[in-house]
């Protein structure tokens, strides 16, 4: 699963209780989306509404309600009008903005809105132009949406090109490696990812599923049950996908 940076707020915005049971996967999604809206309404930085902004669309999809995720994502991008800035934080910082856009992408994605899901793919060009995390979210979406696959993998070719290293553009890549067929390849790119950071969930998850194919059944296993451990929410996602153990 690719997910992009979003600045999460340390401070006590609407108070951190509030706060961090909002970012609580252990509690149902009616008390998270209760205690991200007092976070909301009790205003705060642009960053930090941002932040709950995301993480309240990410309940909504967690729920297949598809129409309030967009609706919390799209709130989100329209801070990008205060304008942008890594520095002031009465402005908003293009990361913030490239994990709103991100997760919107998604959505439409999920929901056959693919025109929707490559111009918010788009955005995050403009946002971070000189960065990897462009080309690598399109390649993500490319494949989440099976569209375009030699486009995608030239995609994340380029992310490769700028920063080999990044996890998020190996886990991208196995993605589409998977979707052409290449097992061995999308797998080889996994463990590369997971080598760098062991709690990629999307990428544990997917190794899981790469080793049941390969008839590996107690090895797949372990890895999707690493993979729900760390994101409760991430079989679903990849059905979202088709993508199913």
């Amino acid at each position: 699963m690719f997910a992009l940076g979003i600045p999460i707020p340390v401070w006590a915005q609407g108070g951190f209780d509030s706060w961090s049971r909002c970012a609580n996967a252990k509690l149902s999604p009616e008390k998270r989306v209760a205690y991200c809206t007092r976070v909301l309404g009790a205003g705060g930085v642009p960053n930090g509404q941002i932040a709950v902004l995301v993480m309240l669309g990410g309940i909504y999809r967690d729920l297949h309600q598809y129409a309030q995720a967009i609706q919390a994502y799209s709130r989100a991008v329209e801070y990008e009008a205060l304008g942008t800035s890594r520095y002031d934080h009465s402005l908003v910082s293009p990361e913030a903005l490239v994990g709103a856009y991100a997760a919107r992408a998604e959505t439409y994605a999920v929901t056959g809105q693919r025109d929707l899901a490559m111009a918010d793919a788009a955005a995050i060009f403009r946002l971070v132009p000189d960065s990897a995390a462009p080309y690598a979210f399109r390649c993500h979406i490319r494949a989440a949406m099976k569209a375009e696959l030699d486009a995608a993998l030239a995609d994340c070719n380029e992310a490769a090109r700028r920063d080999g290293r990044d996890t998020q553009v190996l886990d991208a890549t196995g993605f589409v490696q998977f979707r052409l067929g290449h097992l061995k390849d999308a797998a080889a790119d996994y463990d590369a990812a997971l080598a760098r950071n062991s709690r990629l969930a999307g990428a544990l998850f997917m190794r899981g599923i790469i080793k049941l194919r390969d008839g590996d059944a107690p090895g797949g296993n372990v890895d999707i049950v690493a993979a729900k451990d760390i994101e409760p929410a991430i079989a679903d996602r990849f059905a979202e996908y088709g993508v199913t153990p």
